[in-house]
């Protein structure tokens, strides 16, 4: 006879360890058959309570049974665990064979699963391998590894709707088009005979590009099955998304019918921030289902348009026969709303609404039945109905009453919430207040009420400013519009301006509900490289109204320390990142990095005290994308949109990271959402556009130029890349116009101004290009690339007065150079007429010998011939011509064409050998091509302005 109590003990260790039946039983071998029929029956119960009440979510503890080892699977590396749920575990896994990742889902119980949980399994992975949908997660293999079932699925990286709401509503459109979608895979998925039967936000992932995905098809029913996969009576599905017809556990499963309901609570959740029902407990939010109707959307959120709220409504009525009759009809509707066209639902009359009721209410039904009868047996005199109108009356009255008393506590829940930055919630009772008062309100309510939408206005328009911040202008990051935003932002709603003294506007930003969220825009606002006594106001004014000072913050608003790289770096290793301001560390963070510190450490500690802050994983992302770890960038910058989905700056930015890593076709894909969401968003367009012309589809580009122009007319940088795809396509005339647009709103693009120049000599038209290029040359570019040639060019033209002024320009801004080979090039320009200033000359000479003799940083190996060709030019100028004919008949004659045969001929001619000078100018001459030489080409320009010397001194032309 077995020990019971010895048995309860082992069952005890079982489930308390984790370990197997055989492990805990190796003492007393005699009690494991006992022991494998009782862990049996546990993992039937489990079963049985997981069909009932499935978990809610992805974290659930670890089952009985579950060790920390990772499976060996075939075929497979499993990588690491990224979820469980009420029946499976699923890994991070990599198909070898085809090297990628995979989610390889395995049953909790494993090896001692019972038969019912196994079938369960089973089906799951066969309902889901029916399925070819791009919005359903697709399985892709089927298999058994150390006794255990297992299937293999896609992989999806973004989270899932669930995460990515956090309880913030969402706009209706942006709500409609993801149900849309939803409710197109779900009707395939009825098609071929799968009912899902458990929808919700959770089993809804998202990708990285914001494509919904359905998974786990754990309570998936096989229409054409008549076999139950639970016991018969249990309940399935989870309780706030559960059709009504799922809670009776009635002997006729639920059909499609039920996901058109579930369909129904997402989109509800989706436009409230809530499910329809949601009680204390499990219990209460079943009751809720079967015998409450849900609050209409609207008056949750009063912006939720009536036809959006009548498709909902539709959804989740009770009885299954008047929902819509299928799934692909609720994504017609949904699509006819997307479109502008009118729905064909309707919303229930007065009627049916009562009708409802009395269905539900009996006590209510036989109240009505009362009234009715009074009414047939004529009883209904005038008392009745004098009565019945004051009844009314008082019940409007208490109505209203109640009303006010509501919206007193919303209003001051509302208040609260906003001094604790809590913006979405505090959006939603702001909203839930205004359907209280619709009908009027007292004069203090309606003050308040209209206090706290323009307090959240105010922070909806500061977190707009700080998401656009940053343009380009002359490729230069500039913020001198996010400045003038935030100035104008203040001003606008009374704070004061910079005129005023720094304590009389912080004593009003110290008295607002919004205060945080203001001084974050005062420390934001400070890092936008102002002017540095607007700079210290904004300092001096966020450190007054801080509403907890602490002596770490008070030194990172220091304006010295903002100055200071070291400074910033020891405050930065000093901060206790899980006390201090989050937009404070992240301003610290970007002056840090403006002042050439790596602020990636420091930004990681903030992640790791903050990891669902955006702000927080978007600035990493950027600052790791900026250091050249993109890989690492578009983890957070993927955080970041799984934590803002309506945020167009961050598709853009991670746009530009998929683009860094090589990943161009997801990167368009990007931008193409971020034009999605704010049609505004002008560095989308670019971006876009310079990624469809990358891969050749230059008439997209065109159009997505076009479209961005609508938007931003006057944004030169868009307007360029406008002229690259025109130009490709051979509408060259047009681009013509488009380049030189660009470079009158902003003469500083130096690749607009190449592709304008390229244009023109392309053209035969020299002589504009080079009034171009000047206009260039006035807005006093800084690096010489950007004049390199422009004095060869004006020198070519006969403009010997505007060569003689840049040439000058040149040594005083670029003599001091440690780059060998603009030293040499500028030298070079300078020798190419005589100098007869002999500090000029010297100085010029000086140059090329720098480039010569500079080993720090070393000069390319192919330069030092055209180092050798400037030094015999510089021989020659200086009048060593002996050293000029070493320099140009050595290495220093093998480069630049006919250009040291045409200054050896002067060397000649100089030293009287004329006929030997003859030859060789003619031979320099007769060496290069000049009738096809490129009309763009700097070399060219030299060859012709030697030429003309040569002929000049040499042969008296």
């Amino acid at each position: 006879m077995s020990d019971p109590s010895a048995i309860d003990e082992l069952l005890d260790e079982l489930l308390d360890s984790g370990r197997t039946p055989e492990e805990v039983c190796a003492g007393t071998p005699e009690l494991l058959p006992e022991v494998r029929r009782r862990w049996q029956r546990i993992c039937d119960l489990r079963d049985e309570l997981d069909a009932w009440l499935p978990p809610s979510n992805g974290g659930a503890p670890a089952p009985p049974g579950h060790t920390d080892r990772l499976p060996c699977v075939p075929g497979y590396t499993v990588e690491a665990v990224v979820g469980r749920g009420g029946m499976g575990i699923v890994f991070r896994a990599r198909h070898l064979r085809l090297n990628r990742p995979v989610a390889l889902k395995m049953a909790l119980a494993g090896a001692y699963a019972g038969p019912r949980e196994r079938e369960r399994f089973v089906r799951e992975a066969e309902a889901a391998a029916k399925l070819r949908h791009p919005n359903i997660v697709a399985v892709y293999d089927v298999g058994e590894a150390e006794g255990q079932t297992y299937y293999t699925m896609e992989y999806v990286e973004g989270g899932t709707l669930a995460e990515s709401l956090g309880g913030a509503p969402q706009p209706a459109r942006q709500a409609c088009a993801l149900v849309a979608a939803l409710a197109r895979a779900v009707a395939e998925a009825h098609r071929v005979g799968v009912v899902h039967r458990d929808l919700k936000p959770a089993n809804v992932l998202i990708t990285p590009d914001g494509t919904p995905k359905i998974s786990d098809f754990g309570l998936a029913r096989l229409l054409d099955d008549a076999a139950g996969l639970t016991q018969s009576g249990a309940a399935l599905g989870t309780p706030s998304y559960m059709a009504p017809e799922q809670t009776r556990a009635a002997a006729a499963p639920a059909g499609p019918a039920a996901d058109v309901y579930a369909l129904g609570a997402i989109l509800y959740e989706l436009l409230t921030g809530r499910p329809p029902f949601r009680g204390r407990t499990a219990g209460e939010t079943v009751h809720l289902v079967v015998n409450s109707d849900p609050t209409p959307p609207a008056r949750v959120i009063v912006t939720v348009p009536r036809d959006v709220e009548t498709i909902c409504l539709v959804c989740l009525q009770k009885e299954p026969h008047r929902r819509y009759g299928g799934a692909a009809r609720l994504a017609d509707d949904l699509e006819r709303f997307l479109r502008g066209e009118a729905i064909a639902a309707r919303p229930d009359g007065r009627l049916e609404r009562l009708a409802r009721r009395v269905r539900r209410r009996p006590a209510f039904s036989a109240a009505v039945g009362v009234v009715v009868l009074l009414a047939v047996g004529g009883l209904s005199g005038a008392w009745w109905l004098v009565a019945d109108r004051a009844e009314a009356e008082r019940a409007r009255a208490a109505e209203r009453a109640a009303a006010e008393r509501a919206a007193a506590d919303d209003l001051a829940e509302m208040r609260a919430l906003l001094q604790k930055s809590r913006w979405g919630e505090a959006r939603a009772v702001l909203d839930r207040v205004r359907v209280r008062l619709a009908d009027g309100g007292s004069t203090e309510h309606q003050g308040l009420l209209d206090r706290g939408a323009s307090d959240l206005d105010l922070v909806t328009r500061l977190d707009a400013i700080r998401l656009t911040r940053s343009e380009s202008r002359g490729g230069v990051l500039t913020y001198e519009r996010a400045a003038a935003a935030y100035e104008a932002a203040f001003r606008d709603a009374g704070f004061g301006s910079p005129d005023e003294s720094a304590e009389v506007v912080a004593g009003r930003v110290r008295e607002s509900s919004v205060r945080t969220a203001l001084v974050a825009a005062l420390d934001d606002w400070a890092t936008l490289f102002a002017p540095e006594a607007r700079r210290n106001w904004l300092l001096d004014v966020a450190e007054r109204a801080e509403s907890e000072p602490t002596v770490w913050r008070s030194a990172a608003r220091t304006p010295a320390t903002r100055q200071d790289q070291k400074a910033l770096g020891e405050l930065m290793t000093t901060a206790h990142v899980d006390q201090e301001s989050v937009p404070l560390m992240l301003a610290l963070a970007e002056a840090f990095h403006a002042r050439g510190g790596d602020p990636v450490p420091f930004l990681t500690r903030v992640r790791r005290a903050h990891p669902g802050d955006f702000w927080v994983n978007h600035s990493l992302g950027r600052m790791l994308d900026l250091a050249g770890r993109c890989e690492d960038a578009l983890r957070y910058l993927q955080v970041a949109q799984a934590l803002r989905p309506d945020a167009a700056v961050v598709y853009h930015n991670l746009g530009i990271t998929l683009s860094r890593c090589g990943r161009p076709g997801e990167a368009l894909e990007q931008y193409r959402t971020a034009v999605r969401l704010d049609p505004a968003c002008f560095p989308s367009y670019y971006n876009a556009a310079i990624a469809l012309s990358a891969k050749g589809d230059h008439h997209e580009a065109v159009a997505m130029a076009e479209i961005g122009l609508r938007f931003a007319p006057d944004i030169a940088i868009l307007r360029s890349a406008y002229g690259d795809s025109l130009q490709a396509i051979g509408r060259k005339a047009e681009a013509l116009a488009q380049y030189q647009r660009a470079v009158e709103l902003d003469p500083r693009l130096p690749g607009t101004q190449r592709s304008l120049r390229a244009l023109l000599f392309a053209s035969g038209r020299t002589a504009d290009a080079r009034v171009a290029w000047g206009k260039a040359i006035a807005a006093d570019p800084l690096t010489h690339d950007e004049w390199d040639g422009y004095a060869e060019l004006c020198l070519l033209l006969g403009d010997e007065d505007e060569y003689l002024r840049v040439r000058k320009v040149l040594v005083e801004r670029f003599g001091a150079t440690t780059d060998p080979c603009v030293a040499e090039r500028v030298g070079r320009t300078y020798l190419l007429r005589p100098v007869p200033e002999a500090d000029q000359l010297k100085r010029a000479v000086a140059l090329i010998d720098r480039a010569l003799t500079q080993t720090q940083p070393p000069p390319p190996a192919w330069a030092r011939p055209y180092f050798l060709f400037a030094k015999g030019l510089a021989e020659y100028r200086a009048g060593r011509l002996d050293a000029a004919t070493a320099a140009l008949t050595g290495d220093g004659g093998k480069v630049l064409g006919p250009a040291p045969g045409l200054v050896l001929a002067m060397v000649q001619h100089r030293r009287g050998q004329t006929e030997l000078a003859q030859k060789t100018l003619a031979s320099a001459v007769r060496s290069f091509n000049w009738a096809s030489a490129p009309a763009d080409n700097r070399e060219t320009w030299i060859y012709q302005i030697l030429r003309r010397e040569a002929e000049q001194l040499v042969l008296g032309r």
